[in-house]
């Protein structure tokens, strides 16, 4: 009788040691209880995030950091000279039912100038417009409260690049 209860004990030991070994090594689904928002998608316990939301759990709308007004200034260069530092503000604005795209009010310093700007990571946009004679195209990016672009002006005939800078207000 004590030979059978050593080899009882002995077994429920071996099939406990064997059970926590086996749960320990199992992989858990770190995505079971992880919710994200906006077509975004589970990984390993975190969200990603489609194009155009942010946050732990993509809840948040990258472009709105950019729906404001900055103001600061630019500065050019024509074939021939440098236009020096030009002051202007700009305004963002949403366009409905499009989590990427905004518009850029009062480009150059125009009130008639807008651009279309489209978001390629939370923080960086590129964009384009034209108004009249003139075209432009460049890329933007946003830090903490700061608005850098540069971008490439074809005014007529005349090719020139400029660089803006902009603090949001």
């Amino acid at each position: 009788m004590k030979s059978f209860n050593k080899i009882l004990i002995t077994s429920l030991l071996t099939l406990s040691a064997f059970g926590s070994v086996t749960y320990m090594a199992c992989k858990k689904d770190r995505c079971n209880n992880v919710a994200c928002l906006n077509g975004g998608s589970c990984d390993n316990g975190n969200c990603v995030c489609t194009p155009g939301f942010e946050g732990n759990r993509c809840e948040t709308l990258s472009r709105t950091k950019f729906i404001t007004n900055f103001n600061g200034g630019d500065s050019c260069s024509y074939p021939t000279d440098s236009l020096g530092l030009h002051n202007y503000g700009v305004k963002f604005l949403t366009i409905a039912n499009n989590p990427t795209t905004m518009t850029m009010r009062n480009f150059l310093g125009n009130p008639d100038d807008s651009a279309t700007c489209y978001l390629q990571s939370p923080d960086s946009f590129i964009f384009n417009g034209a108004n009249n004679s003139v075209t432009y195209r460049g890329y933007g990016k946003i830090s903490n409260d700061s608005l850098y672009m540069k971008y490439h002006v074809q005014y007529d005939t005349i090719p020139f690049d400029c660089h803006y800078l902009g603090l949001r207000y």
